[in-house]
């Protein structure tokens, strides 16, 4: 497996970002002081469990979590995150508006 070489500090600036690569199968050689101190790739497929899927009938939290606002990332892959990102953002309204939708035929 090739692994890209990442610097400790950039790695934790761009936490999401790497993780969002390692979910894509990027992996990545996080080194200090030009040090590698640790290993960064994806878990074999049987150990990645499954997002647990909604009920029709499950409660939902009348207060939803705030969206969390839409970053613009840098580089190649800055396009594709950024369409995860609003993805992401799409999925959780569409949930929102259910809920209320449900909410309001009571």
């Amino acid at each position: 497996m090739h692994y890209q070489r990442i610097s400790l500090r950039e790695a934790n600036q761009n936490f999401s970002r790497v993780i969002a690569a390692v979910e894509r199968g990027e992996a990545f050689c996080i080194t200090r002081r030009g040090h590698e101190i640790a290993r960064l790739h994806p878990a074999p497929a049987a150990a990645v469990p499954a997002p647990p899927a909604a009920s029709p009938g499950a409660s939902r939290s009348p207060h939803p979590a705030p969206l969390a606002p839409v970053t613009k990332p840098k580089g190649e892959a800055g396009l594709a995150e950024r369409l995860l990102q609003v993805e992401t953002r799409l999925d959780k309204l569409l949930s929102v508006l259910s809920a209320t939708d449900a909410t309001d035929k009571r």
